[in-house]
């Protein structure tokens, strides 16, 4: 495996949990500021399955050749950015959007 894709695989953990971040605070302070604030629930809960299913798709892709470092460590960042993505949506359930 080339060193590019090695990399990659290793930052998708990362990288989702970067866009999830940037997603769901950029789109909640756009919809409060624009009257949609009805929206956010919703579009943090669709942009929670997505990073979330790219996280579970590297751990479990990483986990499948356990003695490869670069695997196992791809695996372990991703579930430490499933943490961080559960960790930033989990606020959607206890506050309003546009408080």
């Amino acid at each position: 495996m080339t060193f590019a894709r090695t990399a990659l695989r290793m930052a998708l953990g990362p990288i989702a949990w970067a866009a999830h971040f940037l997603a769901i605070y950029g789109f909640t302070g756009i919809a409060c500021a624009r009257g949609f604030g009805g929206w956010v629930p919703a579009a943090i809960g669709l942009a929670t399955l997505v990073a979330g299913g790219a996280c579970t798709w590297a751990i479990v892709s990483g986990l499948r050749d356990r003695d490869a470092f670069e695997r196992w460590l791809s695996a372990m960042l991703a579930a430490a950015a499933l943490l961080a993505i559960v960790w930033e949506a989990f606020p959607v359930l206890l506050v309003k959007p546009c408080a």
